[in-house]
């Protein structure tokens, strides 16, 4: 038996089994979350943990310090946190201000509360990337009115 014969048919099957997938290969849909994303679903983490605080604050009059109850509450907040994002939450003494911050690999996010009133709240890119930014602050206008008093 002359084994010349089979080398064509054996350079077809190993290029079948190994070089035409390679070729061949698509991308398909990423598993692993863009830098936009995993920036906007840290932001909106902080939205909805402030308003799961919200929330408990008009129910019990005050906040927690609980991340349970408050994915309990909300059910894409649970969801979100596998980004992963890193979740920190302090409550003051008598649960009447809390302060909240949530950051992943690309942005930090902070707010604090005394009361139902925001004290402060701010974001911080921690690595740029296209589509990561923070929200701009809302711009406080100032109306002047003048008075002109006129003699006759």
């Amino acid at each position: 038996m002359d084994m010349r014969r089979f080398l064509p048919i054996l350079l077809i099957a190993f290029a079948a089994l190994f070089i035409l997938p390679q070729i061949f290969k698509h991308k398909g849909s990423s598993t692993t979350l863009s830098a936009k994303d995993r920036s906007a679903m840290t932001q909106d983490a902080m939205n909805r943990i402030d308003r799961a605080q919200k929330s408990a604050f008009a129910t019990a009059g005050k906040y927690t310090d609980n991340l349970a109850d408050l994915v309990v509450a909300d059910k894409v907040l649970g969801q979100e946190l596998t980004v992963p994002l890193t979740v920190d939450l302090d409550v003051g003494t008598g649960g009447k201000s809390y302060v909240g911050r949530v950051s992943s690999d690309v942005i930090a996010v902070q707010r604090t509360r005394s009361g139902p009133r925001v004290v402060s709240s701010s974001c911080r890119v921690l690595k740029r990337a296209s589509g990561v930014d923070c929200p701009k602050p809302p711009v406080k206008t100032t109306t002047t009115t003048t008075t002109a008093t006129t003699t006759k």
